[in-house]
């Protein structure tokens, strides 16, 4: 499973709170401005419009609302370079000086008493916990308590303390639903840690033991060899050979791990597919015998395609190795190689146990494998390789009657 960095999450919930935000803030923006400048002048006829009162308020409303508008692009530009975490406090100062100047403009001068305010102030205050952030929580609470407290002693009214009471008590509601959310991340956070921590340990112990069985079952064959050797007190060049098959066995299970840890270029040049068949046959022919297991070889010519030698070798040893496991009883594998105008194919045939057809389309999956103490790393890093030469898998099976494995390669022209 793909995981996503928490960089990136927050990045993409920050975005996502700023979208909520702007269409709050401009949809509340514009409704109280046509309920102020429209719909209160119509009900009542006899109060003056503040926009009305002085050029200068007017003036500073248009560039209020210049100003405004020209935040939402600025906004999506901050965004585009991930920058999205400073919109929020962009909106709210930019609102804050804006709404400070027109009413130090509107009471300058007057003996009326403070009675202002915008409903754009409930909408930073009541959705701030969208943003989890405590600090912009409380950049928002005390500015806009010091704005108020500011234009109280501006305009010498004590009247500012019912609305300074009541934002207080709508930030202190927040205040709690803001702690609420921060507790349920990181709560979701640690169990996700947690998780992820202890699939990491069964991931680690899995491979450990696949590997482990892997390099095993060589290792086991040396130590047998070299104890015959002693025995026998002389060299037996049968004995070096079968020792030095195993080391190549040794040799192909770390090369595995390394194309799974670090992919390699593939360098590609002419092989001749029917000594890459040989070498691996030979390579498991002890071991077939023991398990009375015979390996046939049909050939209808001498084919060669382009590939790495070292890599196609190691295909054909996971596929045949994993031909002579599905075998506990013996039996034979029939290994055939032929050509079209299209393709080159070697084809891997068992009469082993077979393979259930759900399981076909996991094989290639990483560290997914049918046997019980399979690592998973065979057949990935076989149809890794088989798709940098340009080529492809195909595996026809039934449980009970057998396995075939088709190794396709593009015909050279």
């Amino acid at each position: 499973m793909k995981m996503v960095p928490p960089k990136e999450i927050d990045l993409k919930e920050e975005k996502r709170a700023n979208t909520l935000l702007f269409f709050l803030f401009y949809l509340t923006f514009v409704l109280f401005d046509v309920y102020r400048f429209g719909i209160r002048p119509l009900l009542n006829p006899d109060s003056e419009p503040i926009l009305y009162k002085s050029l200068t308020i007017m003036i500073a409303h248009i560039l209020i609302y210049v100003i405004t508008t020209a935040l939402l692009p600025l906004s999506i530009y901050l965004s585009k370079k991930q920058k999205p975490f400073f919109v929020k406090y962009l909106y709210f100062f930019v609102f804050m000086a804006g709404s400070l100047t027109i009413e130090i403009l509107e009471y300058h001068g007057t003996n009326n008493v403070y009675a202002s305010g915008s409903p754009v102030e409930l909408v930073f205050v009541l959705f701030s916990p969208i943003f989890v952030d405590r600090t912009y929580y409380f950049v928002i609470v005390i500015g806009l308590v010091c704005k108020y407290a500011f234009m109280g002693i501006f305009t010498s009214s004590p009247e500012v303390a019912l609305p300074i009471m009541l934002l207080l008590l709508f930030s202190v509601v927040t205040f709690i639903i803001l702690n609420r959310f921060i507790g349920y991340l990181n709560a979701v956070e640690k169990s996700y840690e947690h998780s992820s921590h202890n699939e990491k340990l069964a991931f680690i112990g899995r491979i450990a033991t696949g590997v482990t069985h892997e390099i095993k079952n060589p290792l086991t064959s040396l130590k047998g060899f070299v104890q015959l050797q002693e025995v026998e007190q002389k060299y037996n060049p049968k004995y070096s050979k079968i020792m030095l098959q195993e080391l190549d066995r040794l040799n192909i299970i770390v090369n595995d791990l390394m194309v799974l840890g670090k992919p390699q270029a593939v360098k590609l040049k002419p092989l001749d597919l029917h000594e890459c068949i040989t070498y691996v046959v030979d390579l498991f022919q002890q071991e077939a015998e023991n398990k009375y297991i015979s390996i046939y070889t049909h050939y209808d010519e001498q084919v060669q395609v382009l590939g790495e030698d070292g890599r196609i070798k190691q295909v054909l040893l996971n596929i045949l190795k994993n031909a002579i496991e599905a075998m506990p009883d013996g039996g034979e594998i029939r290994i055939k190689l032929f050509k079209d105008q299209e393709w080159t194919t070697v084809q891997i045939i068992d009469r082993g146990i077979g393979i259930p057809q759900k399981d076909i389309p996991n094989l290639e999956k990483a560290f997914y494998s049918t046997k019980e103490n399979g690592t998973g790393l065979g057949l990935m890093v076989s149809y890794k390789i088989i798709e940098e030469h340009g080529g492809k898998i195909r595996i026809d099976s039934e449980v009970g009657v057998g396995t075939t494995f088709s190794l396709c390669f593009p015909t050279p022209i």
